[in-house]
């Protein structure tokens, strides 16, 4: 037979920590929302009048925008008849990162 002291009590909520818990959910919930807002990318722009082993033929940009097409926006005046790929700095070219020229 158990009495009473032998049984499992679940533990006390302690108010200060569960309003500390709630402030840090919010807080990491903001930092993620606002991560996913601007989003790295790479911006490959080629120039079609260029052959492909000539100097200037391909420059790398990388910026912080919302869209890939928000992205090639902001690159667009900096490269004039210029073919413009974006892609996520988090993809299969985030090494060019390091050596890309920022456009903000």
């Amino acid at each position: 037979m158990t009495g009473p002291e032998d049984r499992q009590t679940p533990e006390q909520l302690d108010l200060f920590t569960y309003a500390a818990e709630i402030e840090e959910q919010a807080r990491v919930e903001q930092v993620n929302s606002d991560r996913a807002a601007q989003r790295a990318f790479l911006i490959f722009a080629t120039d079609p009048a260029a052959a492909p082993d000539e100097p200037g033929y391909r420059r790398v940009f990388a910026t912080e925008a919302k869209t890939p097409g928000q992205a090639k926006a902001k690159v667009r005046p900096h490269v004039t008849g210029c073919r413009l790929r974006a892609y996520l700095a988090t993809g299969a070219y985030r090494d060019e990162l390091p050596e890309a020229e920022w456009v903000s």
